[in-house]
């Protein structure tokens, strides 16, 4: 009986079939045949389970469908400070702004929008963030004190355009010139000592009513102590420097606005301006080009875009652009058609204190 058991057991000692012996190829201590243990290894799945695979499934495609977008987003939120100093100042925040309209919930988005918006002077687009992607969201206690200040600023700024204004309409066609400039230098004065007026943007008024290029040097240097990010003053601050003769001096303030923005108009027609009278006419057509594109009208874009066609032998593309800034209103002024036809030079042209 015993020999009988023991026989039964071995043929037929799979715990689970009871019909087939144990597999001990790979394990000595085996107690299933090999058909059982593969089934054993290869759980199966509920029938009910596969709509919830289904759903999973979908899921992960949509996911894996999304994920580039999502990626290319974080991108631009992560290396947006990284960008700007690359020179890429208008184009980060323009595709943050984007990234903020794809992404309406995200609070941290739109505050890093907006800080950045002010962190380099770019006041009426930050205006604009602050209103189209903060406007309702809760914020942390911090955040919305930052944001406090923020807004403090915009109203300073917008006060004091509208005190500028106000004074500006209070003058008729009949004042005298020479009045108009005093009583409006006068008012500039009196909101210097207003510290609710912004004093970035009173020092640069106050620049272009100077009685001096030095007198205007300084106070565009006191709007840069007011604002670091001022680009319109420094590249003003790099025009007088040219005019003076200061040709290296002129160079370093355009080249800080185009260490945050490489294709700012004004910057970049200072350097076609430079290049031009260093003798590097196509480093100068390159320069012109792209301020033209950039910002055609910006205070004399197209007057220099014109003067660089006509040195590099342009004369038919530089006809286009006169006939452009007829049409525009802005017809080329005396002096630059005495340029063009060649009776005074562009150092005369560039470097006297009342050329362009």
């Amino acid at each position: 009986m015993m020999e009988e058991q023991n026989i039964f057991d071995e043929l037929c000692g799979c715990e689970l079939c009871h019909q087939a012996p144990p597999d001990r190829t790979e394990n000595p201590r085996s107690r299933l045949c090999k058909r059982c243990r593969e089934q054993a290894i290869r759980y199966p799945v509920p029938w009910l389970f596969l709509p919830v695979a289904l759903v999973i499934l979908i899921l992960t495609v949509l996911a894996y469908i999304r994920m580039p977008q999502s990626l290319s987003d974080y991108r631009i939120y992560a290396t947006a400070e990284d960008r700007i100093r690359q020179g890429m100042l208008y184009d980060t925040l323009s595709e943050l702004e984007e990234t903020a309209r794809r992404h309406p919930d995200s609070t941290d988005l739109a505050v890093r929008l907006v800080t950045l918006s002010m962190d380099y002077g770019c006041y009426d687009f930050a205006a604009y963030c602050m209103n189209t992607h903060l406007a309702g969201k809760s914020l942390s206690d911090v955040t919305y004190g930052e944001m406090i200040h923020f807004q403090n600023i915009l109203n300073s700024f917008y006060d004091t355009q509208e005190e500028l204004e106000a004074a500006a309409e209070l003058l008729t066609e009949d004042t005298d010139p020479e009045l108009a400039v005093t009583i409006l230098k006068e008012k500039l004065q009196d909101m210097a000592e207003d510290p609710k007026m912004n004093q970035a943007l009173v020092w640069y008024y106050l620049a272009q009513f100077a009685d001096s290029p030095e007198e205007s040097r300084d106070c565009l240097l006191r709007c840069l102590e007011e604002e670091p990010m001022h680009f319109t003053a420094m590249t003003d601050l790099g025009t007088r420097l040219r005019r003076s003769g200061d040709l290296e001096g002129a160079q370093g303030y355009y080249e800080k606005v185009l260490h945050y923005e490489k294709k700012e108009p004004l910057a970049c027609r200072g350097m076609a301006i430079l290049k031009l009278l260093e003798g590097d006419k196509e480093e100068a057509l390159t320069w012109a080009r792209t301020a033209y594109e950039n910002g055609p009208d910006a205070l004399y874009v197209r007057d220099t875009y014109l003067v660089t066609l006509w040195e590099n032998g342009m004369t038919e593309e530089a006809g286009r652009i006169r006939e452009e800034m007829d049409e525009a209103g802005t017809p080329a002024e005396e002096d630059t058609e005495a340029l063009l036809r060649g009776e005074i030079t562009l150092r005369e042209y560039y470097m006297e204190e009342d050329a362009l």
